[in-house]
């Protein structure tokens, strides 16, 4: 370990004794520095959310907090796509954070130590990663979810996604027996389950589960519903809280705005996005309608006035459904408003903070060849 990395792991013990370093930085002090306090003050944050949103306490495995540089050398494949991941072993649960992704923006990690901190405490209160595992993937998805309030946001984006390839708002839906669950089904239906329990009785059966307890069976005593009706009351439930995010008509005039922009005509496009806030519920896609608007005034190199759009997409505090292209846009912005310098400094950032996503990689590289 360099001398550098030495110093660091020496400052985070002091700043807060649950991170250490793993791996080599490429980055400037000052930047890791900066990280290095917004993880401190989220850790603690975590853990106390934790207990007191869902009454838990770390248990019988300890948990490890590691903020994970990139290697020298290291190749994109060994990069993972994930904000953030838990692992459980036999005798300790580790939360990665992966520093690349938030060196630039710290406070957009919060969220993120939250959602991995549900996992580790779940995990360590349960003891064993069998009975951590034996525990649905959707629900524990679900849970940290609901807790670090990314939940919304994950489900706007995976109706925009369904509705991107042609599909109706709740057909990424597959009921939480199927093979495969997204977290926004999971959080979906968390919700339905905390709705049913109530609060007292959703920490009642985490409570069991810490406890040994077999999570089918718990679900059926509390709910007082077999596995079959649970699964079609939650998927029922689903459907509701989405069609109260997006109605019909906001889904008809999304998919029209997305025809009109692929066909080229982008002034068409952007009056069936401008009607969608008047028809009725279009919450689910209000943001994905902001940048495919930037996207059709990129294309008609009016730079200026997509830039604003664009930027009103960012939040300081998390990441942003959409942020490598958003992102990827305002640099075409800044190099057409005659800004190359700016551009640069906007694709290498992208191409820093998400190493894994070769697409993106791919555009970013023969942008930055374009201004040479």
């Amino acid at each position: 370990m360099t001398v550098f990395c030495i110093l660091y792991c020496c400052l985070l013990a002091q700043a807060d004794g649950g991170w250490e370093l793993s791996g080599k930085t490429g980055g400037s002090e000052a930047r890791l520095d900066a990280l290095v306090r917004e993880l401190s003050t989220s850790r603690k944050l975590a853990l106390e959310k934790t207990r007191t949103r869902l009454e838990l306490a770390p248990g019988k495995l300890s948990i490890r907090w590691v903020v994970q540089l990139r290697r020298s050398g290291e190749g994109l494949a060994a990069v993972k796509a994930e904000a953030g991941w838990t692992e459980v072993g036999k005798t300790e649960v580790v939360v990665t954070i992966p520093a690349w992704r938030y060196l630039a923006f710290p406070a957009k990690v919060r969220r993120v130590v939250v959602h991995e901190a549900v996992h580790a405490v779940m995990a360590s209160r349960m003891g064993t990663a069998e009975a951590y595992r034996a525990v649905p993937a959707w629900f524990r998805e679900g849970t940290a979810l609901l807790v670090s309030g990314e939940g919304p946001e994950r489900v706007n984006d995976r109706i925009s996604a369904t509705l991107l390839k042609g599909g109706s708002s709740a057909d990424f839906l597959a009921g939480v027996t199927g093979r495969q669950v997204y977290p926004a089904e999971g959080y979906l239906s968390v919700l339905w389950i905390e709705q049913r329990l109530g609060t007292s009785g959703f920490r009642e059966l985490l409570s069991r589960l810490a406890e040994g307890g077999v999570f089918k069976t718990e679900l059926e005593k509390l709910t007082g519903l077999r596995l079959a009706g649970l699964e079609k009351a939650m998927l029922q439930g689903s459907v509701g809280r989405i069609s109260r995010r997006i109605s019909s008509p906001s889904e008809r005039l999304f998919k029209d705005a997305l025809r009109q922009a692929q066909e080229g005509h982008y002034e068409r496009s952007r009056e069936s996005l401008g009607a969608l806030g008047g028809i009725g519920e279009s919450l689910a896609v209000r943001e994905s309608a902001i940048f495919l608007h930037a996207r059709t005034l990129v294309e008609e190199e009016r730079y200026s006035e997509a830039a604003g759009q664009l930027e009103s997409l960012l939040r300081k505090g998390y990441e942003v459904p959409w942020e490598p292209e958003i992102f990827e846009q305002l640099g075409r912005c800044r190099a057409g408003m005659g800004k190359p310098r700016e551009a640069v400094l906007i694709w290498k950032m992208v191409a820093e903070r998400f190493p894994h996503d070769s697409a993106v990689q791919r555009r970013i590289t023969t942008l930055l060849d374009k201004l040479k």
